[in-house]
């Protein structure tokens, strides 16, 4: 109830002040094994308000499952519900020089390949689908174009993300550096980048994240590959979008990501995830993807995914 209440405030707050009001929804129908059934996996609702010329907030709301959870014993137990989280609750602010970000922020080290790779309610990026990054955290962040199209961004974050409060009381400090065209699904254009990632911690524990990223998309084509390292895994991803029509578009992906094996030191392990399909863009905010997956030796996935915007 306490939930209903704070989105029915914001709602309230909103047109009271003039902001604006958008969401997305992502759910799915999936058959794999014999057994299928639909599936909700995220809506977001997201509030924002120009205060000035040069200052910006936004709040965002993240509804999904977090499918950890804890009995009356400390153990862990799978948890389905849904959930609702603060994902966001920055102010943007603009200068001479740059951007400032201050708050609940975004966080610079997966965007661009997110939109490089373009569909984020068909499968997240290979970075955040493995866990190598987090989408969000609070902290303070920076952004300057130094050339004409050369970005660099710097973030000092708490590191634990948006969903786990500060525990370690290690920050992180996070690098982008970006040339070129930074969203690839919306505009022609190429660009070139890396991302670098580290706790702020002399102990041997010091999780680093180093990530190199391309892509391009002219005419009815956009590509995308990135190679990531983090706490001694490798991440491979490859992507490629082909234009059918003005409403059909035809997409494949390709991660490999390998890891040290205890039994075989000398042969990393590999997981490998290939998805491939179809998005018919029906307009009015409406996105249907029918596609198949297939992860190593698993049976393959049969996936009908819907994105719907207001």
């Amino acid at each position: 109830m306490k939930k209903v209440t704070i989105l029915l405030s914001l709602f309230t707050f909103a047109f009271a002040y003039n902001g604006s009001i958008t969401g997305v929804t992502y759910f799915d129908y999936t058959r794999e094994n014999d057994a299928s059934a639909f599936n909700f996996n995220r809506q977001y609702f997201s509030y924002s308000i120009d205060m000035s010329n040069d200052a910006k907030f936004k709040v965002v709301f993240d509804v999904g499952r977090t499918n950890k959870a804890t009995d009356e014993l400390g153990n862990n137990i799978e948890d389905t519900r849904l959930v609702t989280f603060l994902k966001k609750a920055q102010l943007d602010h603009k200068c001479e020089w740059g951007m400032t970000n201050l708050g609940l922020i975004g966080t610079n080290t997966y965007g661009i390949q997110e939109k490089n790779w373009g569909y984020r309610f068909i499968e997240k990026s290979a970075l955040d689908k493995n866990k190598f990054v987090s989408t969000a955290d609070l902290g303070v962040g920076v952004s300057m174009n130094l050339l004409n199209n050369l970005n660099v961004g710097m973030q000092y974050l708490n590191g634990e993300g948006y969903k786990i409060p500060e525990s370690n009381f290690i920050q992180k400090l996070s690098l982008n550096i970006n040339y070129g065209e930074m969203n690839l699904s919306k505009n022609s254009g190429l660009n070139l980048g890396m991302v670098y990632s580290t706790d702020l911690t002399k102990d041997s524990s010091r999780v680093t994240l180093f990530s190199i990223y391309t892509g391009f998309s002219i005419k009815k084509i956009r590509f995308g590959a990135e190679f990531d390292i983090f706490d001694d895994k490798e991440l491979t991803s490859i992507y490629l979008n082909y234009s059918l029509s003005r409403q059909i578009d035809l997409f494949s992906r390709y991660d490999v990501l390998s890891e040290d094996s205890e039994e075989t030191p000398s042969i990393p392990l590999k997981d490998k995830y290939i998805i491939s399909g179809l998005v018919f863009d029906c307009e009015n905010g409406l996105l249907i993807s029918p596609n198949i997956r297939k992860s190593n030796e698993d049976d393959l996935v049969y996936k009908l995914n819907f994105q719907f915007k207001f």
